[in-house]
């Protein structure tokens, strides 16, 4: 059998259905409504409730498997295999392994996948459902933190926490980083690929500006950056209105991953550049316009009428024909961008940026490059309450990792890639400067933006004061 998903917004829980009767999956659809509400019933060792994205994520991977199952030729010539009747040696196994060998998948990646996998046959089997997937048992592993991992308790303790290690992947497939170095990009990279988004449309380049600037993970950058006040930003303030009151940042509360609500002061310059590239532009076409497409043009197709999209609504991110974004959309675009400029890069790798690029203004700027060292207790503990605040990091070796990238970039003469620069000297980019004024203007814009850093890095003194 193969499957599709639905898991629209106005859907409690994702809904996966046979591809061929168009029938939900009674199995699957007890899964995800267990993982969101009764995570215990899919293990006893769960005590938090999953977040809706969890689950979708979740679900997502179950269903790569149903799908791929559908595909294998079975000894007998026959085509596919149902998900109760495949086994580990005979389908998972090659599966995994294809997914390393020919389909060129990161260890990690595949490790998530198998991970869901897992999960959920073990779930079948605490339900009492016969299915034939027996696969290899897990390693339980202790991992401790000591107090000095928490600059932000003052009592001594020490923290054990057990967890498995998955043995279904081959641990040589994965990369044990300790930095994040191969997923910056240089800031000429970043503009190169601004500007190749930004012909497809605004929205995208916009949408990459923010992420760079905010950290916000993709999900959250879709789902939670407001155009204006809502039920979780009912303060939020356009351009024009941080302009007229002086304001030199607002905070934005969104959810982060597990579900929680976070928040982050977000810069007056960059609501410059969203409103003069995106929401209001000299040239092209305006948010106003792209709403109006959406209210009568989107909404009265098909697909919006089972995505339960309604005209009322005012989603931040629309394309020019009145679409609204979705992650894959911005995912692909991003991808397809990149490797036209012969290079790699995808959403994530803007969060690594633009965290990497905070933390270097901030240890610039507060004269630390001297102490400049993963060791340095303090210099950890500013930066990690920094991060915290900023993008909710919990583990002190997540802080670590990004001052070990900056640290490389200076040992390996690689500093113009942390250098706060918007224009290249790139030969193609200057001619595309030169043949465009829009962005040319555009990303003068965004040059005044990111040396404007005072505002975002001090939020924190901001936030005292306030």
């Amino acid at each position: 059998m193969s499957v599709y998903v639905l898991h629209e917004k106005e859907l409690e829980h994702p809904i996966v259905f046979d591809a061929k009767t168009h029938k939900p999956d009674p199995l699957i659809l007890r899964y995800s409504v267990c993982k969101h509400q009764y995570p215990q019933l899919i293990n006893p060792k769960l005590t938090r409730r999953c977040s809706k994205k969890t689950v979708v994520d979740a679900i997502q991977r179950i269903c790569y498997l149903i799908n791929r199952l559908s595909e294998q030729t079975q000894p007998d010539g026959k085509q596919g295999i149902h998900y109760l009747a495949a086994t580990y040696r005979g389908n998972m196994e090659p599966l995994i392994r294809a997914m390393y060998y020919e389909g060129g998948w990161r260890g990690e990646s595949i490790e998530q996948y198998v991970k869901a996998w897992r999960q959920f046959y073990c779930f079948l089997t605490l339900q009492g459902v016969e299915h034939e997937m027996l696969m290899p048992q897990t390693n339980e592993v202790t991992i401790r933190q000591d107090q000095d991992d928490n600059f932000l308790s003052h009592t001594s303790y020490r923290q054990e926490q057990v967890g498995e290690e998955e043995t279904a992947v081959n641990h040589n497939w994965k990369e044990r980083q300790d930095d994040y170095k191969d997923s910056i990009l240089s800031m000429e990279q970043f503009w190169l690929l601004y500007a190749e988004m930004l012909q497809i449309d605004a929205v995208y380049a916009a949408m990459a500006y923010v992420q760079l600037v905010t950290g916000l993970r993709v999900t959250a950058l879709i789902d939670c950056f407001p155009l204006g006040p809502d039920k979780r930003n009912p303060n939020w303030c356009s351009y024009r209105e941080m302009k007229r009151d002086k304001m030199t940042s607002q905070k934005l509360r969104y959810l982060a991953k597990g579900g929680k609500t976070k928040s982050l002061l977000v810069p007056f310059s960059m609501m410059a550049v969203f409103y003069n590239i995106y929401e209001k532009p000299a040239y092209g076409v305006t948010y106003y316009q792209r709403l109006r497409k959406y209210q009568d043009v989107y909404c009265n197709s098909k697909h919006a009428i089972n995505s339960g999209r309604k005209p009322e609504e005012t989603p931040t991110w629309i394309l020019k024909n009145g679409t609204p974004v979705s992650v894959r959309a911005y995912q692909k675009t991003m991808q397809e961008c990149a490797e036209k400029l012969d290079m790699e890069a995808h959403p994530h790798m803007l969060r690594h940026t633009g965290v990497t690029q905070m933390l270097y203004r901030y240890i610039k700027n507060n004269g630390l490059m001297t102490g400049l060292n993963h060791t340095n207790k303090m210099l950890v503990s500013d930066a990690h309450i920094i991060l915290q605040q900023h993008l909710g990091h919990a583990r002190i070796e997540t802080t670590r990792r990004y001052i070990r990238t900056i640290e490389r970039f200076i040992q390996e003469s690689q500093l113009d890639i942390l250098l706060n620069t918007a224009l290249s000297t790139s030969r193609k980019h200057q001619e595309m400067l030169d043949s465009n004024p829009q962005l040319a203007k555009g990303i003068s814009i965004l040059e005044k933006a990111i040396m404007g850093a005072d505002a975002y890095l001090a939020y924190d003194k901001l936030e005292k004061t306030q």
